[in-house]
C-alpha cells in the first residue's frame, strides 16, 4: 500500500514539475530567448 502511494506521489510530483517547467519556459520565452532554448537554464536560473 505504501509503495503504491509513494509511486503516485512521485508521478504527481514529476507531472507537476513538467507543467511548471513548461509554463515557465513559455512565459520566459517572451522575456529571454535563452530560457526557451535551454530548459535546464530556466531551472538553474530560478536558484
Amino acid at each position: 500500500m505504501s509503495a503504491k502511494r509513494a509511486t503516485l506521489v512521485t508521478v504527481a510530483a514529476l507531472f507537476t514539475f513538467i507543467l511548471v517547467a513548461a509554463g515557465i519556459g513559455s512565459v520566459g520565452a517572451g522575456n529571454n530567448e535563452f530560457m526557451s532554448k535551454d530548459g535546464y537554464g530556466v531551472h538553474s536560473s530560478m536558484h
